[in-house]
């Protein structure tokens, strides 16, 4: 049964406990750091500089998806470009995410308290993610978070699902902020920690710690 919305001094203790000696899973969008407001302004940017208007709600169900997905879902419902132009759709918001990201992205306290903490207590720890890798790399850099973790890298033609699945060996503690993750996780018998944020609310986070940034 999930223990509940923990207090962060409880959550880091019980994260600690389930971590020793095991693989620590992170996800950056929504737990490393809360881009996710960051991710949807980029969008706004673009569809800006052509003319089009997003609903007010249009990010709600493309919280947690490939950048791929999420462009052919938008030109399927009038974004105006086509399915050719992906690739360069997905190189002009880089690069408005970097700037931004770059600026003022700051991490989560999520990831302030615990990355530093459970060195010498994980085997291990390991951000699997959607996002650019690069610049992922370059902000936990500019945090002093780098030295307590490394970013795995997709190959080209691999999804996050399928690193997930292949770095997700028990012992092993997953935080997510994503029910799809969440589940791969529960799946695999790991310690799982669903992390709630202002873009997620709808997400059932059936884990067995819950917690908010």
């Amino acid at each position: 049964m999930p223990i509940g919305d923990a207090a962060h001094p409880d959550l880091v203790r019980e994260v600690l406990d389930r971590a020793r000696d095991g693989r620590v899973i992170w996800d950056f969008d929504g737990v490393v750091a809360h881009t996710e407001p960051l991710h949807e302004a980029s969008y706004r940017v673009l569809a800006e500089r052509r003319g089009h208007v997003f609903a007010e709600d249009f990010f709600d169900d493309l919280v947690g998806h490939t950048e791929q997905w999420i462009w052919e879902r938008v030109i399927r419902e009038g974004f105006p470009a086509g399915p050719d132009e992906i690739a360069a759709l997905h190189r002009e918001r880089g690069s408005v995410v970097a700037e931004a990201a770059l600026a003022d992205l700051r991490p989560s306290w999520l990831a302030a308290a615990l990355m530093p903490a459970l060195d010498g207590t994980a085997a291990e720890q390991v951000v699997v993610s959607n996002g650019d890798p690069d610049l992922i790399e370059a902000l936990l850099e500019r945090w002093g978070l780098a030295g307590h973790v490394r970013v795995a890298r997709r190959e080209p033609g691999r999804d996050k699902e399928t690193l997930f699945r292949e770095v997700c060996l028990p012992p092993c503690v997953v935080l997510e902020d994503s029910d799809t993750y969440l589940g791969l996780g529960r799946s695999a018998g790991a310690f799982t920690v669903g992390v709630r944020h202002s873009h997620n609310p709808r997400a059932a986070l059936a884990a067995d710690l819950r917690t908010h940034l």
